[in-house]
């Protein structure tokens, strides 16, 4: 009971406005078939002919709205839409001609502006009630169903983006537990090789400090950021290698090969020294058998870091954290994965670089 209260108090929708004028031809069709040529020839008769039959429109019009609502109320899926056209259809062509029947049989009876009854022309008033309802209700289906298509389209994409936002909230939350892993890891091993220069060699050691303030500068100006420029990441990995350079001595070499045309593409930072310090925790570094790494760009707009594998008899612990880092920021800047490749013999990470980041 209360459904149909509510359906009953249902405001009208600019849909029922548009049925509403739709349906307008045949009422106007009625009222000369009522009357015939006297409907457009007597003016007396057109006027009251029309008040009349507008009125009933009108009634008419409300009481199909009414069971439209209804019907969508207990039919509303799109895949009901079969059944509602039915139950529409066989609500809709009887009211209608429940309609024309006392249109037809009240002016017979009180003989209204010299009515007289025809029955051809209330036989073509029936006809003409169930082609309106045909192209009403399919005129009024059709809007429904695209109005319930546009709605779903946009319930998926509102969801598709809640998902996105998600999707990132729980890639920048993983990006904030790397962040903390990798630099205190990285401050450890620089403040070991430091303790250890100090007693062996002060002048290097002075140097190792030098070189470690401008690598911890360009750390604390970096890390809030998202991109740095390849040439600026460039100049703080000779910083950072002058550090390896000073542990492992002729054990490590570094070879740098970047076209100038790439200098102000980007990247995110801190990306080279994480795949330096990779490098180094995963092989034996010796003078005989030295660490070679190469970083160059390509033509295709990548940048290529590459090292000579000699690896550790025993396993090294890693939960891959400066691959995962990288990997995690390109995915939050939504460009391409960066590609990883072993050989056995050359480890290689492919980064693309970034231009005209917005």
């Amino acid at each position: 009971m209360s459904k149909f209260k509510s359906i009953l108090k249902s405001p009208i929708s600019r849909k029922d406005v548009w049925v509403l004028f739709v349906c307008l031809p045949y009422f106007l069709t009625l009222a000369y078939l009522l009357f015939g040529r006297r409907y457009m020839r007597e003016s007396e008769v057109f006027v009251y002919a029309t008040m009349i039959v507008c009125a009933v429109w009108v009634i008419s019009w409300r009481l199909h709205i009414l069971a439209g609502h209804y019907m969508r109320v207990i039919l509303q899926d799109v895949q009901q839409t079969t059944y509602r056209l039915l139950l529409s259809m066989s609500i809709y062509i009887p009211l209608t001609g429940i309609i024309a029947c006392i249109l037809f049989y009240g002016f017979y009876r009180t003989g209204f502006l010299g009515y007289t009854f025809d029955f051809g022309n209330f036989v073509a008033a029936l006809l003409s009630g169930l082609l309106i309802n045909i192209v009403a209700t399919s005129f009024y289906e059709g809007l429904y169903i695209f109005e319930r298509w546009r709605d779903t389209l946009l319930e998926a994409e509102n969801l598709k983006l809640e998902a996105e936002k998600l999707k990132k909230a729980n890639l920048q939350s993983q990006l904030d537990g790397l962040k903390s892993q990798v630099n205190p890891h990285f401050l450890f091993n620089s403040l070991n090789s430091l303790s250890a220069l100090i007693h062996k060699d002060p002048d290097k050691a002075e140097e190792f400090l030098d070189e470690l303030s401008k690598v911890y500068r360009y750390l604390l100006r970096t890390n809030e950021q998202e991109l740095t420029t390849l040439s600026a990441e460039i100049k703080f990995i000779s910083s950072y290698f002058h550090l390896l350079k000073t542990r492992y001595a002729e054990g490590i070499m570094l070879d740098v090969d970047i076209e100038k045309m790439y200098e102000d593409y980007l990247l995110p930072p801190l990306t080279l020294q994480m795949l330096l310090e990779n490098a180094v925790k995963h092989n034996v570094i010796l003078k005989q058998e030295p660490l070679v790494i190469e970083i160059k760009t390509d033509q295709n707009e990548n940048l290529i870091v590459r090292n000579s594998l000699h690896r550790k008899r025993l396993i090294v612990q890693s939960n891959k954290v400066g691959l995962a880092n990288i990997s995690t920021k390109y995915r939050l800047l939504n460009q391409p994965d960066i590609i990883i490749r072993d050989d056995d013999n050359v480890f290689t990470v492919t980064i693309p670089l970034i231009h005209n980041y917005k």
